[in-house]
């Protein structure tokens, strides 16, 4: 599975039901479980961004999926793949320098 991080940004209509993200949150959660996507953690966030999920899915068309779900006139969502610091480590190890030209 990969790990995805998804920024959200509350757009009008989701501001004027904040009250209701518990509800919204849950739902996701469900969403994702049917999906085969394991919900890590969400945080509320100060900055460009209002919500922070990350995700571990098991590949980039489930979680575009899922992020599309949640695009529900409430949300503006950009979705990331994320390199766990080992994963980084085996990608840094295999580059090959270019071939002279």
């Amino acid at each position: 599975m990969a790990t995805y991080i998804m920024l959200m940004k509350f757009i009008d209509p989701g501001v004027e039901s904040i009250k209701g993200a518990h509800a919204g949150r849950q739902a996701g959660k469900k969403a994702a479980k049917a999906l085969g996507i394991t919900w890590k953690q969400q945080y509320l966030t100060m900055g460009d961004y209002d919500i922070i999920t990350v995700v571990d899915a098991p590949d980039d068309e489930t979680v575009a999926k899922f992020a599309l779900m949640g695009m529900t006139g409430s949300l503006q969502i950009q979705t990331m793949r994320a390199f766990t610091e080992s994963e980084a480590d085996r990608l840094i190890k295999d580059i090959q320098p270019p071939p002279d030209q």
